[in-house]
């Protein structure tokens, strides 16, 4: 715990104390838990001040301010007592969440003796302090005095006052308490959201590891079957375009490219599946002219054309058309895939599960993290439906704004 001067500036604490003296007309002094005095002493009378200018003087006042001040606090209110000279102080407690930091001190006044008798008395010898005594004792001559029902009305006020101070330290107290908390839930919160930001990178980073294995397992096969069946300019023309995808996937760094740079990778992937199907693929495209360098994350349309051809035409092996559409409406941008092939299956508009899915599934789920985790939770994959006149159609929004 702090001490008094830790949690309240001395000019306020002065500034109170001088206004409680000219309002009682008696001597105040605030001190620390040790009697120490804190504030310049108001209203202090001749004969404390020249008993104070001797060192034992000074060292039974401070003792005698220690004493009263921690009465107070044991008893939890004012206290009146007789000092070491003999005249009557009083003092009310500091006390700040259950701890003594100090007292603010009164009195340095007379009561008539029969008043006087029933206060505890801590007088001590003033031949002792060195001080030349007659002087002691015209000093001590203009001493006031003050009825004890004054004095414990002076006391009781001086209770409040203390309260007063108490509510100031408590204040001050409950802002750098907050000040702390805000700091520390400030640092917490940027820990969290580097966390986030951190796992969602790694996330992002496995998610589109998902994606390359399968379709260069499948692209490799594809080369081995025609280099098997035939050695023809076709192999070259596959291992080329296939070169081509490798260095498109390898070179994403910021994970974003043009749309224009998307639909070149889509006609790679393309020409090597018509390669290997005999031409059962055909593929219509159709690109606003004004979107070709929006920016896109990486892979956004490839698995989409390959989830048409895994699920659409590989279970028949029945020729397929598909189309890809990319069109502006309202602040979007739709990505419109569709098929006339086997379709998907009658109710389903969500993206499927990683149990329902193989890679070309993680692949759909994949684009619609990437693309929210880009632009936000409302865009992605928009609409998977079946076509009424058979087939799959995929929709993808973005924002214009990219």
């Amino acid at each position: 715990m702090k001490k008094l001067l830790d949690l309240v500036d001395v000019s306020i604490l002065q500034e109170i104390q001088n206004k409680f003296a000219d309002a009682t007309s008696v001597a105040v002094l605030i001190c620390d838990e040790n009697g120490v005095p804190i504030t310049k002493a108001s209203n202090f009378t001749g004969f404390c001040t020249y008993v104070r200018s001797s060192p034992e003087g000074l060292r039974r006042c401070m003792l005698s301010d220690e004493n009263v001040g921690r009465m107070a606090s044991e008893q939890q209110r004012p206290v009146l007592h007789r000092c070491h000279s003999g005249l009557v102080d009083f003092a009310a407690p500091i006390v700040l969440r259950g701890r003594y930091i100090g007292a603010i001190l009164c009195g340095q006044i007379l009561m008539t003796e029969s008043e006087m008798n029933t206060i505890s008395d801590m007088r001590m010898d003033k031949n002792q302090l060195g001080l030349n005594l007659k002087e002691l004792g015209t000093q001590y001559a203009q001493l006031l005095f003050k009825k004890k029902s004054e004095i414990e009305a002076i006391a009781e006020l001086l209770f409040v006052t203390a309260n007063h101070i108490v509510k100031i330290c408590d204040a001050y107290l409950t802002k750098k308490e907050l000040s702390r908390k805000s700091e520390k839930l400030f640092k917490e919160l940027q820990r969290r959201t580097q966390l986030e930001r951190d796992l969602k990178e790694t996330e992002l980073k496995f998610l589109q590891s998902q994606i390359n294995p399968h379709f260069l397992f499948n692209t490799l096969n594809t080369i081995s079957r025609i280099a098997y069946m035939e050695q023809a300019e076709q192999t070259q023309e596959v291992t080329y375009l296939l070169a081509k995808i490798l260095r498109y996937s390898l070179k994403n760094t910021d994970q974003y490219v043009t749309l224009e740079e998307e639909i070149e990778h889509v006609r790679n992937y393309l020409l090597i599946q018509q390669t290997r199907y005999r031409h059962k693929i055909d593929f219509q495209l159709e690109v606003e002219q004004s979107l070709q360098d929006m920016q896109i994350p990486i892979f956004t349309i490839q698995p989409l054309i390959e989830n048409t051809i895994v699920h659409g035409f590989e279970p028949s092996g029945q020729p397929i058309h598909i189309s890809l559409h990319v069109y502006q409406t309202g602040n979007k941008v739709v990505i419109e895939i569709e098929d006339d092939g086997a379709g998907i299956e009658e109710g389903t508009r969500s993206l499927p599960s990683n149990k329902q899915a193989e890679t070309t599934g993680i692949g759909l789920v994949n684009v619609d993290k990437r693309i929210k985790h880009g632009f936000g939770m409302e865009w992605g994959i928009a609409q998977i439906g079946k076509r009424e006149q058979g087939g799959t159609k995929v929709n993808i929004e973005l924002p214009l704004s990219v």
